[in-house]
């Protein structure tokens, strides 16, 4: 007789005891690092809508199950609970690292030091352990009769547990993408590759080419800095025009190769020059005042405005010749109520995809249109601040108000490649406040259908916020103090294209 077969009973105990010395230590580790364990599982993937019980009911199950081992009588049903669990966290990494949208960080301890595919590894062999004490123990009872009752027993909890947790997949996916509870799915895989220093925090983005990105700045509107995607090298750039057509402090720029557009909405004029000499040599007056521009493809420029019939801000469009022809899409803001604040919000253009969106600042709302305004898809963000909070107040003129303070939602939006992404200022489930004060998070959202697809971090710098951003290529690039900060997103596109994009 082979020692093995002498020695069943001392191999069984032996399981056992290894079983209960790792399911004590991974509850423990999760009780005492309690707040960590339940943002992880808040977090993790096929988890997230369940994390308000899952967070107590895997501690629970993994110190019943060592109960359950450590006493003879009940050592057989710890045995087939351990198989249980053993077989559902192994799912639950196999679906992880081949369907997951992102993978998290791991977590239990010890085990975090591991890789995801070290603890597939480290959980399929512990699954092996059960299958064999479970083995024995059913050799050595000498009431089973059933030769074939080990196989039937391990295969019906083996597929009820992997039925279990492939369940729990699809429906926590389905609740995450399409009736998000407020529960965000961070993309951990991004890193930050370079700064550029701009010498000054008055600058926005102002357009591209292959070859460069063009700066505008806020405070000296004939000023643009050319950036060279190549060589990061900057190079400072004067609009050069006759005083006779000098804009307002508040004009903006726009670079469209081989043209610019010098562009000042409280005096409905629009400067027009080539970037091989940087000189105005068109001019363009309209009669219609408007803000929060953005110039397409085909020198349309989208706007918002307040609309002189209804007294309410719309949307409109102009095209960028004599007189500056223009129509306004009333009513497509939605208006609630007489206060024009309510409909604040920001204009993005996607030129990849010809798309518009519309992020509202003070609610979770952001409209998606076609270049001219209509195919109109309504869809929210997953915060759950539907009515704007704001303390308006009058001014010496009635026909003016004046926004005294207000809850900001969602400060900055933009469109690139068939993804919206809003900066969000409103803190989820399961997020760490820590973290939360260290970094700023951006939402990422699918424009064909509006559905939620991830987040990610963009860590302040020095204690300064990031204050808009922009998306070029798979680089995402965000204003930072007197810096322009570079993430690298192409693992996180790469995740979403094969995962959430066809949701």
């Amino acid at each position: 007789m082979k020692w093995y077969q002498k020695h069943t009973g001392l191999i069984t105990e032996i399981i056992s005891y290894l079983f209960i010395l790792l399911f004590v230590y991974a509850a423990l580790t999760k009780l005492l690092d309690f707040e960590n364990f339940r943002i992880q599982i808040g977090q993790a993937p096929m988890l997230s809508a369940y994390a308000g019980w899952l967070v107590w009911i895997v501690p629970i199950s993994e110190i019943l199950t060592a109960l359950l081992l450590l006493y003879k009588n009940t050592r057989y049903i710890g045995l087939l609970a351990s198989l249980a669990l053993m077989v559902m966290f192994s799912t639950y990494i196999y679906i992880i690292l081949n369907h997951a949208s992102n993978i998290p960080c791991s977590c239990g301890g010890v085990l975090e030091k591991m890789g995801w595919k070290a603890h597939l590894i480290f959980n399929i062999v512990f699954t092996l352990f059960a299958l064999l004490a479970i083995h024995f123990h059913k050799k050595r009872d000498s009431k089973s009769k059933n030769k074939y009752a080990f196989y039937v027993i391990a295969s019906v909890i083996s597929l009820l547990s992997v039925g279990t947790v492939t369940m729990l997949f699809l429906t926590s996916e389905r609740i995450i993408y399409e009736e998000n509870p407020f529960i965000r799915r961070y993309s951990y895989n991004i890193p930050k590759i370079a700064n550029i220093n701009l010498n000054g925090d008055a600058f926005y983005f102002a357009g591209s080419s292959k070859q460069h990105i063009y700066l505008g700045n806020y405070s000296s509107p004939l000023i643009v800095k050319r950036i060279n995607l190549q060589t990061a090298t900057v190079k400072t750039i004067k609009i050069q025009i006759s005083n006779n057509n000098l804009p307002s402090i508040a004009a903006q720029v726009r670079v469209q190769p081989p043209y610019f557009f010098l562009i000042d909405g409280q005096i409905s004029m629009i400067l027009k020059g080539t970037t091989t000499n940087w000189e105005v040599d068109s001019q363009y007056q309209g009669n219609i005042n408007f803000s929060n521009y953005q110039l397409t493809n085909d020198n349309t420029l989208l706007f918002k405005t307040l609309n002189p019939q209804s007294q309410k801000s719309d949307l409109g469009y102009l095209y960028i010749k004599d007189s500056l022809p223009y129509q306004i899409v009333p009513h497509l803001l939605n208006n609630e109520s007489d206060e024009i604040f309510n409909a604040d919000g920001s204009i993005a253009y996607d030129g990849l995809t010809n798309h518009v969106s519309y992020t509202y600042f003070y609610k979770n709302k952001f409209l998606v249109m076609s270049e001219k305004l209509n195919n109109i898809i309504t869809a929210h963000t997953i915060d759950t601040i539907s009515k704007p909070n704001l303390i308006i107040d009058s001014t010496s003129n009635p026909q003016q108000l004046k926004l005294i303070a207000s809850m900001m939602v969602n400060p900055a939006s933009y469109t690139y490649n068939g993804f919206l992404y809003i900066r969000s200022q409103i803190k989820g489930r399961y997020e760490a406040e820590k973290t939360w004060k260290q970094t700023q998070t951006i939402d990422v959202y699918n424009i064909l259908n509006g559905n939620y697809q991830t987040s990610f971090y963009i860590y302040k710098e020095q204690g300064k916020p990031l204050r808009h951003f922009f998306i070029k290529e798979s680089i995402f690039y965000g204003f930072i103090g007197n810096k322009l900060v570079q993430y690298d997103l192409k693992n996180m596109l790469h995740e979403d294209t094969h995962t959430n994009i066809s949701r």
